[in-house]
């Protein structure tokens, strides 16, 4: 009899983002002849199999969403979502993508769980009362932001209690499943998945400059997750010892936060002209635009967000065979080695940056083809997700594995 995998979230899967793309990758791993994967967002449109988008062999997504965020609505795509289960098979496994959005997750956890007796599963990628929106200190200066702070902490502590209930927690770092563990013991460890043999579109847009050298960076654009306020002023400190280079960013990035960034701070360090902000890039630009880079970065501090977590835009840097520099955060140092299949170096340490920086723009032209032949072995050996197909059917139908 055939099975069916359904991941589900507030999350549009019909639109490219890091989230996205990863649930993708457990879609490709898991489906085969005897296994569909649907994914699906809470919305309030029809759920039958009319309405899905074959994307891939039994890959399938929901399309035309009409996304709803309300109580009721959710309740209704809950049981629309269990109904049209019933329909494809009585072998299913479901797995909930969080969001900030709570009523699902309870709602779902409720009905497909505790109701309807079925295997409900959670992807634990971060620790979400960690989260870098509200990294400052309470203060009696700033109530409004304190009162926030408070709300959001109590209300995804409260969330953890959930975790034992579910059959499975699937973690993307070995610090995330250390802290699941805690609460329930059956948890598998899936890192930042790949292909690395992703075939990709280009166009002739031009996001880079071949007169200088070409830092890239994207998706989200945060100043304190991505540690970027430093990262800008070691910048800085290359273009005063005299280093040629281009900062190209793409993806989303909020208003007050391009104010600071890309404004404030460049105009501050005197390092406007060598920054270049292109915009939120559908997959194809993206593609061009990472192809087009000498040097992709993810220069995070230490926060417990990011100690927690695995910054899954790796997998984007890696598909694409490019060089990349990461801070020794979370799983980093477990699979990058530095100046072998990448380049590491300490997190917050702006000194450590500055001359690896230096070094590598020195070096490149002798390191290049090296570190992108190591990397893509990494990829291939490491994240593949190819290579996670079994032990991720295993998880997710477990209950069907006889002793």
């Amino acid at each position: 009899m055939k099975r069916a995998i359904f991941i589900y979230s507030n999350f549009d899967f019909s639109v490219k983002n890091a989230g996205v793309t990863r649930m993708l990758y457990y879609a490709q791993a898991c489906a085969s002849h005897k296994t569909a994967v649907y994914l699906i967002t809470c919305s309030d449109s029809p759920i039958d199999q009319n309405a899905f988008k074959e994307i891939y062999p039994n890959i399938f997504v929901l399309e035309g969403n009409s996304i709803t965020t309300s109580f009721l609505g959710t309740f209704k795509f809950i049981k629309n979502l269990f109904k049209f289960s019933k329909q494809i098979t009585e072998s299913s496994s479901f797995l909930f993508y969080p969001s900030p959005l709570v009523y699902l997750e309870v709602i779902a956890l409720y009905y497909l769980k505790f109701r309807k007796k079925r295997n409900v599963f959670y992807e634990l990628n971060e620790i979400r009362k960690y989260t870098s929106t509200f990294q400052d200190k309470l203060s009696f200066k700033h109530p409004m932001y304190s009162i926030k702070k408070i709300i959001y902490q109590a209300v995804f502590s409260t969330l953890e209690i959930a975790l034992p209930y579910y059959d499975g927690l699937v973690c993307i770092s070995t610090a995330i499943k250390d802290y699941g563990q805690k609460f329930n013991p059956s948890t598998i460890r899936i890192p930042i998945l790949t292909n690395p043999d992703l075939k990709k579109e280009f166009s002739n847009n031009i996001y880079s400059n071949k007169e200088t050298f070409n830092i890239g960076f994207s998706g989200s654009i945060h100043p304190v997750k991505e540690n970027l306020l430093n990262f800008f002023n070691v910048l800085g400190q290359l273009k005063s010892n005299n280093c040629t280079f281009q900062l190209n960013l793409c993806g989303l990035i909020e208003k007050d936060h391009q104010t600071l960034l890309l404004e404030k701070t460049a105009s501050k360090l005197n390092i406007n002209d060598c920054i270049h902000y292109f915009g939120m890039l559908n997959q194809k630009e993206l593609s061009t635009f990472l192809s087009q880079q000498q040097l992709l970065i993810i220069p995070r501090g230490f926060t417990l967000q990011n100690n927690y977590g695995f910054s899954t835009k790796l997998s984007d840097y890696l598909d694409h065979s490019k060089p990349v520099l990461v801070t020794d955060v979370s799983d980093n140092k477990l699979f990058i080695e530095d100046n072998v299949n990448g380049f590491l170096v300490p997190p917050d340490d702006n000194s450590k940056m500055f001359e690896k920086l230096k070094f590598i723009i020195s070096n490149y032209n002798e390191l290049e083809e090296e570190i992108k032949v190591n990397a893509n072995t990494t990829s291939r050996q490491s994240f593949y997700y190819k290579n996670y197909s079994e032990v991720l059917r295993n998880f997710f139908f477990k209950s069907d594995i006889k002793p």
